[in-house]
């Protein structure tokens, strides 16, 4: 029985899109190290052409082809089918494809995530000094603020995270009143803290991928984006603060 899968989304797209093709590219390595951690892997997959899947899949990484659209709808089918696909699995990681240095954080994030009994492992990193300059300033705000507003130190708007059983429902069951994109996973979990569910926080050296750092330094398609994040991330923050009833403390 596997304890922890991983679940992901994967897009190849157009190979003129310079951001989604070194995105692509860097999955085979988070592929790689998931398959050296013992990490299956579920991806919803679209515009994979089959050499791309079928090297992927030499990891062991499971691709479905998505059925949905829109940013919520596709994360919570890649939920939805990591629990179908492993229903006898005890905890549930998300990652974002770009990410290969995340799998090596699983093992203590599951350590940690036992000895608190938590529904939910969320990661914070030591910095943010690999990232562009312009994603480095939109995390850092993100983190100003629901660290002010919740009172602890959260790295909130960094989408990694381990979701215990107990915790799916907060994420399968999510009706968007924000536009179903970033709110998708970050209000899940903000709800899963507000209504006083015991969390694992773990801090970790996490650097992102040169790659990646290379190919959105500077780019307007990833500027335009990180405003698009603001607009998200931070109203519905606030709005749900404002309008969710949470429990007595």
């Amino acid at each position: 029985m596997r304890e922890v899968v991983a679940f992901t989304t994967i897009r190849q797209g157009n190979s003129l899109n310079d951001i989604e093709k070194v995105r692509s590219e860097v999955f085979l390595d988070t592929s790689k190290a998931l398959y050296d951690w013992g990490i299956p892997c579920i991806a919803m997959s679209v515009d994979c052409d089959s050499s791309y899947r079928e090297t992927i899949e030499r990891f062991g990484v499971i691709t479905l082809p998505q059925k949905t659209k829109g940013m919520g709808n596709v994360r919570r089918e890649a939920l939805q089918a990591t629990l179908s696909l492993f229903s006898h699995a005890s905890y549930f990681f998300w990652l974002e494809p770009e990410k290969p240095q995340m799998p090596r954080f699983v093992k203590p994030m599951l350590k940690l995530m036992k000895e608190k009994n938590a529904f939910l492992g969320l990661f914070n990193r030591m910095s943010v000094n690999s990232y562009p300059e312009e994603q480095a300033h939109y995390y850092l705000f993100c983190k100003a603020v629901a660290s002010k507003l919740l009172d602890i130190d959260l790295d909130y708007a960094f989408g990694p995270m381990i979701l215990s059983k107990n915790a799916l429902p907060y994420f399968l069951d999510y009706e968007s009143k924000h536009g179903d994109k970033w709110d998708s996973i970050l209000i899940p979990r903000l709800r899963i803290i507000k209504d006083n569910h015991p969390i694992a926080l773990l801090s970790i050296d996490f650097k992102n991928d040169s790659r990646m750092t290379g190919v959105e330094s500077g780019n307007p398609k990833a500027i335009l984006k990180r405003i698009e994040q603001f607009n998200n991330v931070i109203p519905s923050l606030i709005e749900e603060l404002e309008n969710y009833k949470y429990p007595q403390s």
